[in-house]
């Protein structure tokens, strides 16, 4: 069950993280996948952006990684923390950012984001397949079938 959730989510470079916003709002933005580990889910951003602000006051995100040409889905619900840490920053860095962060992996205003899964699900539209996953902190996870009347439903 999970390989089809990571298969539809690896597909998708640029997911949509949601951050809740100030006002109570969902805010949706593209970013680059860089990394995932396990359930860890690794993007680069600003210090100073409205998304880092919104994290610090409500941690909890949703990754939603759409796959619209094939009718497919992937959505990770977790907690989204702030990264400083140096050898992380340097690992995942691209010198295509400069213009972003002058300084390259050491600028001030570059960290990272790290989302940890806690709940996901995936709609798989070829076989009209869905499932939610639940992602255990000891690193396993457990998946079932969303079914209605008896029957799986498609979300």
């Amino acid at each position: 069950m999970c390989e089809r959730f990571w298969q539809i989510a690896d597909s998708v470079p640029f997911p949509l993280l949601v951050t809740n916003g100030k006002d109570g709002y969902p805010q949706a933005r593209p970013m680059r996948l860089l990394d995932r580990e396990g359930e860890g889910l690794w993007f680069a951003t600003s210090r100073s952006s409205r998304k880092v602000a919104e994290i610090d006051a409500d941690p909890r995100v949703t990754v939603l990684f759409p796959r619209t040409d094939h009718f497919n889905y992937a959505l990770l619900r977790g907690c989204a923390e702030v990264v400083d840490e140096d050898e992380r920053k340097h690992a995942l860095w691209r010198d295509e950012w400069r213009d972003d962060w002058p300084s390259g992996p050491t600028d001030p205003d570059y960290v990272l984001l790290r989302v940890i899964g806690e709940w996901g699900s995936y709609y798989y539209g070829y076989a009209d397949e869905t499932r939610e996953i639940r992602f255990v902190a000891d690193g396993s996870r457990e998946s079932s079938p969303k079914t209605e009347g008896g029957r799986e439903t498609a979300g």
